[in-house]
Parts: C-alpha cells; structure tokens; sequence
C-alpha cells in the first residue's frame, strides 16, 4: 500500500511540474509592451496561483507524511529540470523505429 501511496506522490509532482511550467509559459505568451499595466498582473498573478497551487499541494502531501512531501518536491524539481531541459533542445528523444518486415 505504501507503494501505491508512493507512487501517487510521485505521479503528482510530475504533472505538478508540467502545469507549473505550461502556466508559466502561457502567462509569457500573454504579456505584451503596449499593455503594461495588464501584462504586470498576469506576470504577478500568475506566479501567485502557481506558488499557491505548489503550497497547496506540499501542504497535503505534508499532512500525510514527511516522506511524501520529499517525494513529491523531488519528483517536481527533477521533472522540472527534464522537461526544461527537453524545452530548451538539450535532450533529444528519439523514437524506435521498427522496420518492416516484406
């Protein structure tokens, strides 16, 4: 059972770490030079709603278990990192090709 438990922490912080980042850059899509004023609240409230949806998710999973907590902060900062990296071209993923058999 804990594993199971594990493993839901887990899977939360990877798609924790995939919002948080398709929010993020969502909000700078949206920003533009001409409106200031609006750009600085979807910069400002944008970052509030992440990092009270991250609060709000580590507060949880601190309720549970400390360990949970580690487990779903490491599986965030390294899913993070992965698909930062995968954004920026640094990681390539190739996909398998099978050949046909004629």
């Amino acid at each position: 059972m804990r594993v199971l438990n594990y493993s839901f922490w887990a899977i939360f912080g990877i798609g924790l770490a995939f919002i948080f980042l398709k929010s993020q850059s969502w909000s700078v899509t949206l920003i533009h030079p001409d409106h200031e004023k609006l750009s600085k609240w979807i910069v400002v409230g944008g970052a509030f709603i992440r990092w009270a949806l991250i609060f709000l998710v580590f507060f949880f999973a601190l309720a549970d278990s400390l360990i949970n907590l580690m487990i779903v902060f490491t599986s965030f900062m390294i899913s993070r990192l992965l698909i930062l990296l995968k954004m920026q071209g640094i990681i390539h993923i190739k996909s398998a090709r099978v050949k046909s058999m004629e």
